[in-house]
């Protein structure tokens, strides 16, 4: 009779995990709708400023970068060649014995994608990109006051797209 109770333990559905599985799903949805309006939004700077393909973003940013979503970067993701540069080099040095020495000096350590939970980098993410976004005048209560994750990637994406139409107007 244990034996049985266990399978059915085993066997039963729990409520909850179609409901977490598809917030999961959504919530790496928008992280990769942030990079990926991030990178146009960098692009567009880039291209005003007349500084070619070069995209002013901070390395701690870029090593929050997840891995690439089921149909690949677009090709013209800057982002993903620059933190490919970085962990390229990060690795190299920590294979030479540098390792505590470049984190200090490049201020660039990734995240370690098969241990580090995929919620916990979007949750990163979504307060970090305002060091990239934010600037003066940008009111930041809003952004304190959202109690998940998934709304303060939607701000940023707002926010995003607000900035970036208004520089191409």
């Amino acid at each position: 009779m244990l034996d049985a109770l266990e399978r059915a333990l085993d066997t039963a559905a729990d409520p909850a995990e179609p409901v977490e599985v598809e917030a999961e799903w959504a919530l790496s949805v928008l992280e990769v709708q942030v990079w990926l309006e991030l990178d146009h939004l960098l692009r567009t700077l880039a291209r005003l400023r007349g500084a070619g393909n070069q995209a002013p973003v901070p390395t701690q940013l870029l090593g929050l970068l997840p891995p690439p979503p089921a149909s690949g970067w677009p090709t013209d993701f800057a982002l993903s060649g620059m933190s490919t540069q970085l962990r390229e080099r990060f690795e190299g040095a920590r294979s030479e014995g540098e390792g505590a020495a470049f984190g200090s000096a490049f201020d660039f350590v990734p995240v370690d994608l098969a241990h580090y939970p995929s919620r916990r980098r979007a949750q990163r993410l979504s307060w970090a990109v305002w060091a990239v976004i934010g600037g003066e005048g940008v009111r930041l209560q809003p952004l304190l006051e959202v109690q998940s994750t998934s709304d303060r990637l939607r701000l940023a994406l707002r926010r995003m797209r607000d900035v970036r139409q208004s520089l191409e107007a």
